[in-house]
């Protein structure tokens, strides 16, 4: 077999030997987990609040930075276990969000899964999640309620589609691009 050459006559471990990836900078990536369930006949969406900055107390997907050995989907699986204890999930890739400046701890993009809750399972708050619980989902358009399951906290999170893909729209209590995914993934199962 031929070995491939670039246009310096380099080969690949030659290139990769001269090549210096600290030249670009490099972004962080997380993965975010968009849970939904039926419950009490009604679609729901789990939700953790954060224990911590950034979007300390804003309610969130399960999620967090991908570790440098793991495939996007295990990530995903991983940190929706670390901070539920949720396991036996089929993580569905729904997008990568990138938008510059969409996390204050730089440039972060993240990579949303979407799943079915299994039967029986009883999210449970852990790590850096200080509450998880299931929000029952309401929509009108261009309008997404989000109710507490058993009450408490209650969402309202606006949306509208450009290009095929929900607009950043920041929605009081939820952290960061959150609702832009939110609108997205229900999208993806038709539900708006």
């Amino acid at each position: 077999m031929i070995e491939k050459r670039d246009e310096k006559g380099r080969t690949l471990a030659e290139f990769l030997k001269e090549y210096d990836i600290t030249k670009y900078d490099r972004p962080s990536v997380t993965v975010d987990n968009v849970i939904f369930a039926r419950q009490e006949g009604r679609l729901a969406v789990l939700l953790i609040k954060r224990g911590g900055h950034p979007f300390i107390y804003d309610w969130a997907f399960p999620g967090g930075f991908l570790e440098m050995d793991e495939d996007l989907a295990e990530g995903a699986e991983r940190e929706l276990l670390e901070e539920t204890g949720v396991t036996g999930v089929s993580p569905v890739q729904l997008g990568a969000y990138g938008r510059p400046g969409r996390d204050p701890r730089g440039r972060i993009i993240t990579v949303a899964f979407v799943s079915e809750l299994p039967d029986g399972a009883v999210p449970k708050a852990a790590d850096d999640a200080k509450e998880a619980d299931l929000f029952f989902i309401d929509t009108e358009p261009g309008l997404i309620r989000l109710t507490r399951r058993g009450g408490g906290a209650a969402l309202t999170v606006p949306y509208e589609f450009e290009n095929g893909f929900a607009k950043f729209i920041p929605a009081e209590g939820v952290a960061g691009d959150h609702s832009q995914i939110l609108a997205d993934a229900l999208r993806m199962i038709g539900r708006i």
